[in-house]
């Protein structure tokens, strides 16, 4: 039949990066995620020390386009969403979409997401809810990128930036 290859022509081939042994060496990268629409998204090197930092993309496509531009991370942190009772059904289906996105768009590049309670991460990183006191830590553990936690409203920048150090840490 047209279409079908000759016997023995297919064979799989593995590529350095498809090699467990050394996915696992190469797996220092930590995502910290406040899911919020004022939040971000962190990608962490842990061997540099260095984080990257995006503000929660405003569409799916822009949200994707960052996901797939991503190098194999070892695993995500995400918040858990808080959804107090004044903030009404609309409001609580909009941010349970979003959030779903989030773990959809991970998901489809494999990776591993968990999800933690404010409080739970904040505890071990001995922080309280105070969002300045999240810059100032952020600040204090990554001085060569202080600028990116300069403005009050860089809080959702801090908070990814510390869930990405919580997940290095729970590793």
């Amino acid at each position: 039949p047209s279409g079908t290859l000759p016997a023995g022509s297919v064979r799989r081939v593995t590529l350095p990066q498809d090699n467990p042994a050394r996915r696992a060496h190469i797996m220092t990268h930590f995502i910290g995620v406040d899911p919020g629409k004022k939040g971000a998204i962190a990608l962490l090197d842990s061997e540099a020390m260095v984080v990257t930092v995006w503000d929660m993309p405003d569409t799916t496509a822009v949200l994707h386009d960052c996901v797939a531009a991503l190098p194999v991370v070892k695993s995500a942190m995400l918040e858990k969403p808080f959804y107090p009772q004044m903030i009404g059904v609309t409001n609580a289906t909009k941010i349970a979409m979003a959030y779903g996105i989030l773990i959809g768009a991970f998901a489809w590049r494999d990776v591993p997401v968990t999800e933690v309670p404010p409080k739970k991460w904040k505890a071990a990183m001995d922080l309280s809810s105070s969002k300045s006191a999240s810059r100032e830590k952020a600040a204090l553990m990554f001085p060569d990128q202080s600028d990116l936690f300069k403005r009050a409203k860089d809080d959702g920048r801090a908070e990814a930036v510390l869930l990405a150090v919580y997940a290095m840490g729970r590793r």
